[in-house]
Parts: structure tokens; sequence; C-alpha cells
């Protein structure tokens, strides 16, 4: 009996163990995960002209190909607009943009080839946009459905 009740405890304790080190690692991951929002936000601001820039959407990092064999890139909404959707933004495993994306020919924003410096994010609200095929929010404009 006691051998039971003290590999059932050991039992116990490893289940315990692993649950904080894997709440650990996943506290880790959403604070990557912000970090990887803050350094494309800032890339978006200082390297697309347009009008103000109140809010930035930035969807989740895809890897594609075998191992991460075609790269990795991100999509972003500019001003909550449907319009203003940046998709295929490349992205190095620094999080780091590289490239920028594909638009839509009505975006108010263009890219520009130079670092805008001078440009922050200090009014610019930075969300996590879970990237839904069938976002609600744009229900109301025919053209983009």
């Amino acid at each position: 009996m006691a051998i039971i009740k003290g590999v059932e405890h050991l039992r116990i304790e490893r289940q315990k163990r692993q649950k904080a080190e894997s709440i650990k690692e996943s506290k880790k991951e959403v604070r990557d995960q912000a970090e990887a929002r803050q350094k494309i936000t800032l890339w978006v601001v200082q390297h697309y002209e347009g009008p103000e820039i109140k809010t930035i959407e930035v969807g989740k990092i895809y890897t594609h190909g075998i191992l991460g064999s075609g790269g990795r890139s991100v999509s972003v909404i500019i001003n909550a607009k449907k319009q203003n959707i940046i998709e295929g933004i490349s992205v190095d495993e620094d999080d780091n943009p590289t490239d920028p994306g594909g638009s839509f020919d009505d975006n108010e924003y263009s890219y520009t080839g130079k670092t805008m410096k001078n440009k922050t994010l200090d009014s610019v609200k930075v969300i996590y946009w879970e990237g839904k095929q069938h976002d609600e929010r744009y229900r109301s404009d025919s053209r983009y459905q």
C-alpha cells in the first residue's frame, strides 16, 4: 500500500510540475508574440505612406513549406478597413519584416522603399487580428465580399 501511495504522489507532483512549466512556456509565447506584433507594426508605420494610422491589426505569423522552407509571412489591417489589408508581408526568423506584401488596388497606403525613422508607435493601437475569413466588421461593404 505504501508503495502505491508513493508512486501516486510522485505522479501527481510530476503533473503539477509539467503544468507549471506549460503555463510558463505559454506566457513566454504570448510575450514573444506581442513583441513580434510591435516589430511588425513599427515596420508598417515606417514603410507605408497615407492617412494617419490609428490602429494596426496584426495577424498570426504563418510558416510556409516543410519546416519553414517556404518562409514566413503575416497580414495586417490598417485602421480597421478591409481595403487596407496588406497580406503576405515576409518575416524573417526573428520576426523582422523583410518585404512588403500584396494589397487591394484602392488601398489608402502605399509602400515606400525608404524607412521613415521619424514615425513611431506613439499614437498607434496594436491589435491581434485572428484573420477570420468572414470577419463580421465588413458585412456592410459589399465591394469586398
